[in-house]
């Protein structure tokens, strides 16, 4: 057909010639339907079947409306800009399915985005539903450990995530947050003392530590992510005390086995092995330069780090006659704790244990 014919030119006979037009070796089954057919315009849409060339098999279904207007000085004239073409049985599906659904009257009071699932799958997931609301303890369980393995998280927009929780029941909801959190810090826990048992290097321990805070314990409220605080030493960390806002210095050392102090027989006496002076040492220097740029920190910071305190992590535990020796240095510091690696697997069981309890008290 033309692009242009005369205005006495007949709709039957745009119809044939945009028929015409579709004829092709590759084309089978050809549906049509007049849409519109007005003095002024003209609309017509073809439902044509696309088959393999070498065994005249479907391969798929093609979808085409064509428009046309008319005037009394050009005549009939395609209007390429209102013709559309879909070429995918996919996206015709779901066009006949939203429109069925639409002109039933079934979304009259909605409006957004619809995802259509077919009948058969709605079913399937209504039986789903039906045995996890009928099934017996041990079963749900099976039936959600199923269903997360199957869940392809990355896939799922974090928006959508928020919609499921913030339509869910609360109890549901408080429960799914605390476990999800268990599991994980169960999981860190477990790989903290993978790390202390191996006797992991010092920047291994931090990179752990510093993207799991928690591992401190709850006395901390922030983990501050700069390290430069005096001009020539850089501190492994600087956490933000829970109940005052002050500053705590924590400094890492490696989980070595050798006892943190040397019993002195001759005075019945312990004294901290060179190891944990030198730590020791370190630390205390850390303290006094941090103190002694506490105005500076301030006016530039806003950050008081007035009697700063300090946590010194290294070594592991002793014979408990050494652990009493630690616990009585401890004592006699002023304002820096020493900790062994495994009394900060011990806190990180503490915060550990709140979680569990809180889960046993939802089920009360």
């Amino acid at each position: 057909m033309a692009n242009k014919v005369t205005s006495d030119t007949s709709s039957e006979e745009i119809r044939l010639r945009i028929v015409a037009k579709l004829k092709n070796p590759n084309v089978g089954k050809v549906i049509s339907v007049t849409l519109k057919d007005g003095p002024q315009s003209y609309m017509y849409g073809t439902l044509f079947e696309i088959i393999n060339p070498s065994d005249r098999s479907h391969h798929h279904w093609c979808l085409k409306i064509d428009s046309c207007s008319r005037t009394r000085r050009d005549g009939w004239k395609f209007k390429p800009e209102k013709s559309v073409s879909i070429d995918d049985d996919a996206s015709l599906d779901a066009l006949a399915n939203v429109i069925k659904v639409t002109l039933g009257g079934q979304l009259s009071d909605a409006s957004g985005n619809f995802h259509l699932v077919p009948a058969a799958q709605i079913q399937n997931v209504r039986g789903l539903l039906r045995f996890a609301r009928e099934a017996d303890g041990a079963k749900r369980i099976q039936f959600v450990q199923a269903l997360l393995q199957q869940l392809d998280v990355k896939s799922i927009e974090a928006s959508e995530w928020l919609k499921v929780f913030e339509t869910g029941g609360e109890s549901v909801r408080q429960t799914v947050a605390v476990t999800a959190r268990l599991v994980e810090y169960k999981r860190i826990r477990r790989e903290l003392a993978g790390m202390i048992a191996d006797g992991a290097r010092e920047p291994d321990l931090q990179a752990l530590l510093a993207a799991n805070p928690w591992l401190f314990g709850s006395e901390y409220s922030e983990l501050l992510t700069r390290r430069s605080w005096t001009r020539d030493d850089r501190l492994d960390f600087m956490l933000r005390r829970t109940t005052d806002d002050y500053l705590e210095v924590i400094e890492i050392k490696t989980p070595f086995l050798e006892p943190l102090l040397r019993y002195d027989a001759s005075h019945d006496s312990y004294a901290p092995a060179s190891t944990l002076s030198l730590a020791l040492g370190q630390v205390i220097r850390y303290v006094e330069e941090i103190e002694r740029n506490r105005d500076f920190i301030l006016a530039k910071d806003g950050l008081d780090t007035l009697k700063i305190r300090a946590r010194l992590i290294i070594g592991r535990d002793g014979d408990p006659a050494m652990m009493a020796a630690l616990r009585n240095l401890n004592g006699h510091l002023h304002r820096v704790e020493i900790i062994t690696f495994d009394q900060l697997l011990r806190i990180a069981d503490r915060v550990l244990s709140v979680f569990a309890g809180s889960l046993q008290n939802d089920r009360k």
